[in-house]
């Protein structure tokens, strides 16, 4: 066995070979890193998770049987359905579009409004590329390393620390979509409280209506421990995103043709605010937030390779710009600057009457989504707390529900007093997706490529890791004055 002084993975120059592993090295690495890793046991079917080692204490099987998706699908007797294959190329497309889409499409017009229309076309197409370089980072970073996990990498890269630290960027970034999640609900469910039981009832308040809510459904489900019992929810939550694009789409061509274009649009760049026009930077990064999901789909992918794994980023990354300027441009030519409204808390839905049946469905899709996709963040929260401080203890639903419960209720009580979900995707994606999304894959290059710093290997992504923590700081810099300074 080897001695802890040794690298994990043979290296010659600093640079790791691409030399086949060994019992010997694997048996060296799985007890260095206290857990068996993705790339030696199955990978879980469900992915649109934000990864995370959900099933990293179960014993890996036989090499044969480790990635069963891992196989055309003639091979397994499976016939050509609607319904994608596990690991297919369009079943991997449809769950890093899963893992790309969500709730942050609802402040993409709010984004495009502060920003300028020509300024947000161009962040969205930049980090639409950037998504794609990045992913193409990591790809090359786990084919260097034979590494099939974001936090193996970064262990191995770079140490515990900062694998522990990467390990706290996702934690706040699943706790702060689930705060998300529950502004979002309450922005959904309190006009409607108030339609149906006067503003004057207790019961229409917005923090009574949430909390109803929260505790009545989000709660028991989040109390399960088995994830697989919502694996459906990935597909419904990327539908009622398409439905939610279609209906904004409809309704705001409906308002154009009716009314005209709004008479306060600014085409280039929105200046009239100051400094407000960087609002949409960090906005637009959470949009993007996918690659901690990567490996995963990688992993599960028929036959991976890079060139397979090129056509689901390219491909899921394009329909997720797509939708994301559908919604943002399209909305913000029918409403113009009333969209950064306060009243409108940086939602898009709040923009139309409660009487549109449209818009209702929509809501309707919204909200059962979001019940449902909440626990999916409380879990890795959950986990991620249960490795670093019970990793050792014994399985203790006392400690389960506990843990479940202090979550859930510390979500709800932030979620009650933010102000609206565009502070929110402001200031998670201006730390932690700038960071995990951006920072990261560029340093897993920076340190694994030969050469010199500024290189031909190793000048993009040094130019990546120094943009990416500028544009994150004023991003959120100016989220926080703007907010709640201003």
């Amino acid at each position: 066995m080897a001695s802890s002084d040794e690298p994990l993975l043979p290296t010659r120059g600093g640079s790791p070979l691409l030399a086949p592993r060994t019992p010997n090295m694997r048996e060296a690495y799985v007890k260095r890193l206290g857990y068996v890793p993705l790339a030696f046991q199955r990978m879980m079917d469900f992915v649109s998770l934000t990864p995370r080692k959900m099933d990293r204490a179960k014993a890996h099987g036989h090499e044969a049987h480790s990635f069963a998706h891992h196989q055309p699908a003639e091979a397994t007797g499976m016939s050509p359905s609607l319904i994608p294959s596990p690991g297919s190329i369009r079943g991997s497309i449809f769950n890093l579009a899963g893992a790309t889409l969500g709730a942050g499409a609802l402040s993409l017009p709010y984004a495009v409004a502060v920003s300028g229309v020509t300024f947000a076309i161009a962040q969205l197409v930049v980090a639409a590329l950037l998504t794609v370089y990045t992913i193409r980072l990591l790809i090359r970073a786990g084919d260097i390393t034979k590494l099939k996990s974001y936090e193996d990498l970064a262990l191995y890269c770079f140490g515990k620390k900062v694998e522990v630290f990467v390990e706290l960027n996702i934690l706040v970034f699943c706790f702060g979509i689930s705060v998300a999640y529950l502004v979002t609900l309450g922005d959904i469910i309190t006009p409607l409280g108030s339609l149906v039981l006067g503003d004057s009832s207790f019961f229409a308040q917005r923090w009574v209506l949430m909390t109803i809510f929260c505790f009545a459904i989000m709660l028991p489900l989040s109390l399960l421990k088995d994830v697989s019992s919502l694996q459906f929810s990935s597909m419904l939550g990327v539908f009622s995103i398409i439905f939610l694009v279609f209906a904004v789409a409809i309704r705001s061509m409906m308002a154009i043709h009716e009314d005209g274009l709004a008479p306060d649009l600014q085409w280039v760049l929105n200046t009239t605010s100051g400094p407000n026009f960087m609002l949409s930077v960090p906005i637009v990064m959470f949009a993007f937030t996918c690659q901690v999901n990567v490996f995963s789909i990688y992993t599960e992918l028929q036959r991976p390779c890079i060139r397979r794994m090129n056509k689901v980023v390219d491909r899921a990354t394009t329909v997720s710009v797509l939708i994301y300027l559908i919604i943002g441009l399209v909305a913000y030519l029918a409403f113009g600057s009333s969209l950064t409204d306060p009243s409108k808390k940086g939602n898009i839905l709040l923009s139309f009457p409660l009487s549109d049946t449209l818009i209702a469905v929509s809501r309707a899709a919204l909200t059962f989504t979001v019940a449902v996709a909440f626990p999916l963040n409380i879990f890795p929260c959950r986990f991620t707390l249960d490795m670093m401080f019970f990793a050792a203890a014994k399985d203790s639903l006392v400690r389960h529900v506990a843990v479940t419960v202090s979550l859930v209720l510390a979500a709800l009580i932030l979620a009650i007093f933010c102000p609206s979900i565009n502070v929110v995707f402001g200031i998670i994606g201006g730390t932690c997706s700038s960071i995990v999304c951006f920072c990261f894959p560029a340093a897993f290059i920076i340190k694994l490529e030969p050469g010199p710093l500024l290189g031909p290997n190793k000048i993009g992504p040094v130019i990546l890791f120094v943009g990416a923590i500028v544009m994150g700081a004023v991003g959120t810099g100016v989220t926080v004055w703007s907010n709640f300074y201003h």
